[in-house]
């Protein structure tokens, strides 16, 4: 494989921006159109080739910026130890090689002030497709891991300020007093997902939980140097104003080529653009008057950016870029954007064939995706980071070892099966019980044995618990859109009864989501198909709770929705659990709570009608008891 420039991410040639259009609109129709990865998403399919890279044999040189053989090495190690530490699961992986990119790729880049840097990535790619048996990526999206020598955050840079000889970037923060205030918000739980403050080998290190940032996911980074010197210095207001001026000649000369070329072939039409572009940089050089004088004695706070990146079009609108518009009464700053640049001492030094910083980060996906927590928990737990540190910054403390890491990248999740409880036994052996689950082999803090769940927003799967005196076990089912048996033989009877035992904790919201009862005719859920819906939320002070059953069959059949209340289901006790009933005879379906017919209705479908999917489904959860707990599931054959 050979060593390439790397190519940013988020910045595109305007020719080729229909083509990413098109592009976009194929990714977000295939999403609509079905999980991507529903067919190995458990599966470990490991690594398209595993390199087990020997070292560089020749230099390299991009632009002025030449790779020595012991540099280009070290990426080869990189790569090596991502392999041995991470195999893939539901995505199919492999190893870029890269070093710092092409000064003019993209010459609004400025890839000249970029320091010396080069690594690898481990792309996990998550769309793929069979090719004579064997899985291969056909879209190129991935998951990323990457581990790289002397890099900056090339995705967060301020371009609008950045020349040849200056480099300013971001590292977004999380608003520390905003998720204080709201703990159920999307960035708190983002945050908490991604955490590894508490980790007991990372936490050493300098670390950072980054937000998601214009079209990149959040991700974390962690940066190993020589007694953990960081890397990066603070832009102060001073310097950012004196940055911005700096790069007024260089900008207006890229500008004023622009209007050349846009405007040649009008006189007029070029004359009033070089008119709009000179009083445009006036009064940017206005502004930055201005400001200084604002912030003549507070010149040396750190300055921070606003989404999207200060821009010269600002300035010249007159805004103080400083404040955008969130000041806070104190006078203080939106600091979730804070301004970086590198400190100069140790860019003067990453020519040299020692990394001054090695920089690993891993983005890309969501931790509610198999495949991406699989990646997290891979370079958490299985990478040996103290290795690392050591192999650049304390090199006697693993001469002669080799790397290996922490655990196999084999390891999984060993799910345990516990002795059936005496009556599921009992319904084993019942000719008329055609499925019975109580989840008495499955230990309580597990996953169900023979059911499959999607992760909630917490990144965690429907789970069996004990609940406090109660001896039966339950399915706690919290948030997760996807809760649904795989070892139960479908279709359904032809007749059949469903029941099963339901329970939410004393003082769940009135305004919690419901839980959902799908029965559907295809293989999956499909919204659109034949198919049933029940929907149940508990009332509250004792009072009943209400649902809905939903019908999609044609030809006189029922193909509506009908609400009820939930007699008897409320959230007035320390554990509010029902029996609920489902019955179905010829075209005949009935809804029970306890003994209390809710729902009758004689027409309701086809009486052939087979049903081949089972579902749960709850689609949020807003606070620790805002959840469903399920047991006892029987089907019997009328």
């Amino acid at each position: 494989m050979e060593t390439t420039h790397r190519k940013p991410n988020n910045v595109y040639p305007t020719k080729n921006i229909w083509l990413i259009i098109i592009a976009l609109l194929v990714f977000t129709n295939c999403l609509l159109a079905q999980k991507h990865n529903e067919a190995y998403e458990d599966v470990s399919l490991g690594w398209i080739k595993i390199y087990n890279y020997k070292g560089a044999i020749k230099p390299l040189q991009i632009d002025e910026k030449k790779y020595s053989i012991a540099q280009l090495s070290v990426i080869d190690s990189f790569a090596n130890w991502m392999q041995a530490s991470y195999q893939p699961k539901g995505s199919l992986g492999d190893i870029k090689k890269y070093v710092t990119p092409k000064k003019n790729l993209y010459h609004e880049r400025y890839n000249e002030a970029v320091p010396h840097s080069y690594g690898a990535n481990a792309n996990s790619y998550t769309f793929l497709k069979q090719i004579n048996g064997k899985w291969q990526p056909y879209m190129n999206f991935a998951n990323y891991w990457t581990i790289a020598a002397n890099e900056i955050p090339l995705t967060y840079r301020e371009i609008d300020f950045n020349t040849s000889k200056t480099c300013l970037f971001t590292l977004p923060q999380y608003d520390e007093k905003s998720l204080a205030d709201d703990l159920n918000s999307l960035d708190a739980k983002t945050k908490r997902l991604f955490d590894l403050s508490a980790h007991p080998l990372l936490k050493k290190y300098i670390y950072y939980n980054l937000k998601a940032y214009n079209k990149d996911f959040g991700n974390n980074l962690i940066i190993l140097s020589k007694n953990n010197r960081f890397p990066y210095l603070p832009v102060t207001l001073g310097e950012a104003l004196q940055f911005a001026e700096d790069a007024f000649p260089v900008k207006y000369a890229e500008q004023k080529k622009t209007a050349i070329e846009q405007n040649s072939y009008d006189a007029s039409h070029l004359q009033m653009a070089m008119k709009n572009l000179d009083e445009k940089f006036s009064k940017a050089k206005a502004t930055i008057i201005q400001l200084r004088e604002k912030y003549k004695t507070r010149s040396n706070e750190q300055a921070y950016m606003k989404y999207g990146g200060y821009s010269i079009q600002d300035l010249s609108n007159g805004s103080d870029i400083f404040e955008n518009g969130n000041a806070k009464q104190d006078g203080s700053f939106d600091k979730s954007y804070p301004l970086f640049r590198v400190d100069p001492e140790m860019q003067a030094k990453c020519s040299t064939d020692k990394p001054q910083w090695i920089l690993i980060k891993w983005f890309g996906g969501a931790m509610t995706d198999v495949s991406f927590k699989h990646m997290h928990e891979s370079i958490i737990n299985n990478f040996d980071f103290d290795y690392i540190y050591n192999f650049f910054f304390d090199p006697e403390k693993v001469k002669g070892i080799a790397y290996k890491p922490l655990r196999s990248p084999a390891t999984e999740e060993k799910l345990v099966v516990t002795e059936k409880s005496t009556d599921a036994k009992k319904m084993e052996a019942d000719a008329s019980v055609f499925y019975f689950e109580d989840f008495s082999t499955t230990p309580a803090g597990q996953r169900p044995n023979g059911w499959k769940s999607e992760m909630n927003s917490e990144a965690k799967p429907a789970t069996v618990v004990n609940v406090r005196g109660r001896q039966e076990k339950w399915l706690e089912i919290k948030g997760q859109s996807f809760v649904s048996p795989q070892n139960i033989k479908l279709p359904l009877p032809q007749n059949f009864e469903i029941s099963f035992d339901l329970a939410v904790p004393k003082d769940i919201a009135w305004g919690a989501k419901a839980l959902e009862i799908y029965l559907g005719t295809k293989n999956k859920y499909d919204e659109n198909a034949p198919s049933l819906n029940l929907r149940l939320r508990a009332g509250f002070y004792g009072r009943a709770g209400e649902g809905s059953v939903s019908g999609k069959f044609e030809n006189g059949y029922f193909n509506t929705s009908n609400y009820f209340d939930a007699t008897g289901f409320s959230n007035d006790k320390e554990f509010n659990n029902v029996k609920i009933t489902l019955r179905k005879y010829g075209e005949l379906f009935e809804f029970y709570i306890d003994k209390n017919k809710i729902v009758d209705i004689p027409k309701a479908f086809p009486a052939t009608t087979s049903f081949n999917w089972v579902q749960f489904k709850h689609l949020n959860s807003d606070a620790d008891n805002q959840k469903y707990f399920i047991s006892n599931i029987k089907i019997i054959k009328l």
